[in-house]
């Protein structure tokens, strides 16, 4: 009798790891999910500046100043 009480003491263990595995796998994979879609969200309000030129006193890129004619 002892045997079968250690096999089954055995299959509970191993049910409740992999019940515990797939939960932290399904939490894991809802929060990249999550981040994946607020990058999504970010990365849909980006404006086109159009043509940039380089500003020296500044050190950076600006976008091209419209002529008047």
């Amino acid at each position: 009798m002892p045997p079968v009480m250690f096999l089954a003491v055995v299959g509970l263990a191993g049910f409740a790891g992999y019940r515990l595995l797939s939960a932290l796998a399904r939490n894991a994979q809802s929060g990249t999910r999550k981040a994946d879609q607020a990058m999504r969200r970010a990365a849909a309000h980006v404006r086109d500046l159009g043509n940039l030129e380089w500003d020296e006193a500044a050190g950076v890129y600006r976008p091209r100043a419209q002529s008047k004619d």
